[in-house]
């Protein structure tokens, strides 16, 4: 009775220890975890919500690619943001990028938005259209760049309130953009990034000065290669605490603008107060590169 007593005992143990691992090794759980800490959530510090999808990348190896699609679900969110982390430089990481499978999850993104009549549905859909149709220009799948072009631009022309939802393009995708031929949007469209920052109650000038903590951006590869240089310029807002809760680069090359914007991010602030009243506030930051 002793043996079989002991024998019992160390055996319940085990399902509840399995059970915990399973958890910890959850694919994606810590950028889970992490997007769930930002206060702008998948919008807030990119740079270390790529460097964690990007771990994930690595660990899980040859699963990666199912596991990401499994990860992904229903969520359009998630399809947006991911899209970017599999093929834009600045959120690789020293990973490859990979196009085709980023053109997979803004399809599936789009699939599950599409024909959906609430604006952030409707808003998705002209991201992810823009973006595709771009993607697909690049890997020459023209057929499928205009049908992705005339998604978005008819969502555009119909609601224009919608452009709020048009994506930041570099100068490059943006002449490739420009270069799908539309049966819906005339030639030469321009795209812009009219995304509205918060409403602040004091516009502050130049910040780098007031900064409590003053990020210094990193120098991407891809620009150093490219030798990108000279000042890039990132309008910010933070908030009664302090906290950059929005931040935009509005002028510097292509491949800086990513990192400075990152930088302003994790950037704080002494908190401002009117007639007693913490508020938010707008101003510039200014980062230089030099070669």
């Amino acid at each position: 009775m002793t043996y079989r007593l002991i024998l019992c005992l160390l055996l319940i143990p085990i399902p509840a220890l399995t059970l915990h691992a399973q958890t910890i090794s959850q694919p994606f759980a810590s950028l889970e975890r992490a997007v769930k800490a930002e206060r702008a959530g998948w919008a807030g510090e990119k740079n270390r919500l790529s460097e964690l999808f990007n771990a994930e990348r690595r660990q899980l190896g040859d699963k990666f690619e199912p596991e990401l699609l499994k990860w992904l679900g229903q969520d359009p969110e998630r399809h947006y943001w991911i899209s970017f982390f599999l093929e834009a430089e600045s959120y690789l990481h020293g990973n490859k990028r990979l196009p085709q499978l980023s053109l997979l999850v803004k399809a599936q993104g789009l699939s599950l938005v599409r024909n959906k009549d609430d604006e952030e549905s409707q808003g998705y859909v002209v991201g992810l259209s823009i973006t595709a149709a771009t993607l697909s220009a690049e890997l020459g799948f023209w057929p499928l760049a205009t049908a992705f072009k005339d998604e978005g631009e008819a969502l555009l022309k119909k609601n224009s309130d919608l452009s709020a939802h048009v994506p930041a393009m570099t100068e490059a995708d943006r002449l490739l953009y420009e270069s799908i031929k539309s049966i819906v949007a005339p030639p030469n469209i321009v795209i812009a990034d009219p995304n509205p920052p918060p409403k602040a109650q004091v516009q502050a000038g130049i910040l780098n000065g007031r900064a409590v903590k003053l990020v210094k951006p990193s120098y991407p590869v891809e620009a150093q290669k490219a030798g990108a240089s000279g000042e890039v310029k990132v309008q910010i807002v933070f908030d009664e605490a302090g906290k950059v809760i929005w931040a935009r680069a509005t002028s510097g090359h292509p491949l800086l603008r990513t990192a400075c914007e990152d930088a302003a991010w994790q950037s704080t602030f002494p908190p401002l107060k009117l007639s007693g009243q913490p508020v938010k506030v707008m101003g510039v930051l200014l980062y230089n590169f030099a070669q």
